[in-house]
């Protein structure tokens, strides 16, 4: 059980959370669960003590996918999940009213019960939220160029469903199961996906009925796809480097109707420094195209000792050696 969800379930919570949602959330794994939910119809107090044992218990008796809920809710159960929250609900044009005491009075909105109530009542809601929150995590992203700009993705339901399923066959090969869900955000001329799929099978020893077993999962992960009709291009996130171009593909076959569209020979040769390795130290930039640019500073500089990985026969980094200077002096040494 990661850390994140043993605080996330603390004591605090238990005592606080309304015992309607929280039978809600047990009840969607009670075939699996080690709890009498019947004790959440006699006295709260006695309830609410069961409950906070359960959770400060041993993490193998809870249900696989309680805790797969649980790590989702808790990725939103924070102020910054409650404002995407928020956010996500206004842009879907979905009213989440404030919840009230008893008397109709205003209650404290703990962002922790309110991730657990739009996980349970607004799953549209929770689902794109998620979804940005993975986009959002993606930083490192591989980038393709297209054979040319101004290139249209074509957003029917028939074209996203036969890339989802053509998706769901490249992770089912790379033995990730079958499941595929993908989110289709638009921002501007960008179009954004984000891909939950399986990951590979992880086994992990349990007790159970006071004997031991192993048990194997399937957690969930997220591939990002972002494609500029304006640039031609696509960046993509969260897939395995083989698999990469294969993605590429699909995407150019089923949304842009052009197969070929990301398989040029230089499709990933976006930045190159052979021009500057032709000229030598006397190079200059030129930015004459954008009157924009007065002038162009480099301030670090980082050069990179290339060797071959034996096993895989890719390229890879041996050493790098950085050099940072606020002065024009980053590429002295």
């Amino acid at each position: 059980m990661a850390k994140n969800i043993k605080k996330f379930v603390n004591p605090k919570f238990t005592r606080t959370i309304g015992l309607g949602p929280m039978r809600r959330l047990l009840e969607r794994h009670r075939d699996a669960l080690a709890l009498d939910l019947s004790i959440l119809d006699g006295d709260p107090a006695a309830a609410r003590a069961v409950i906070q044992d359960f959770f400060a218990g041993p993490e193998e008796a809870y249900p696989e996918g309680l805790v797969a809920d649980l790590h989702r809710i808790a990725e939103l159960g924070d102020a910054d999940g409650l404002r995407l929250l928020l956010d996500v609900a206004d842009r879907l044009c979905i009213a989440i009213a404030p919840e009230r005491d008893p008397d109709g009075g205003e209650t404290c909105q703990d962002p922790k019960h309110f991730a657990l109530r739009v996980f349970l009542d607004f799953p549209l809601v929770f689902e794109t939220a998620s979804d940005m929150l993975a986009m959002a995590a993606r930083s490192s992203l591989a980038e393709y160029a297209g054979v040319e700009e101004g290139v249209e993705a074509e957003l029917t339901e028939e074209t996203k469903t036969a890339f989802e399923t053509a998706a769901a066959k490249i992770f089912e090969m790379d033995h990730r199961g079958c499941y595929c869900r993908v989110g289709w955000y638009a921002d501007a001329d960008e179009v954004n996906l984000v891909i939950t799929h399986g990951s590979l099978v992880r086994t992990t020893p349990i007790v159970d009925a006071g004997a031991e077993r192993v048990i194997s999962f399937r957690a969930a992960e997220h591939a990002v796809l972002s494609y500029s009709a304006l640039a031609g291009r696509l960046k993509i996130g969260g897939v395995p480097m083989a698999r990469r171009a294969e993605v590429a593909k699909v995407f150019a076959t089923t949304m842009l109707q052009r197969p070929e569209f990301f398989a040029a020979e230089d499709a990933q040769n976006l930045y190159t420094l052979a021009p500057i390795e032709r000229v030598g130290c006397g190079f200059t930039f030129n930015h004459a195209f954008d009157p924009g640019i007065r002038e162009v500073q480099i301030v670090a500089a980082q050069a990179d000792l290339m060797g071959v990985n034996p096993r895989t026969g890719q390229p890879r980094v041996l050493r790098s050696v950085s050099s940072r200077d606020g002065f024009d002096s980053a590429l002295a040494g």
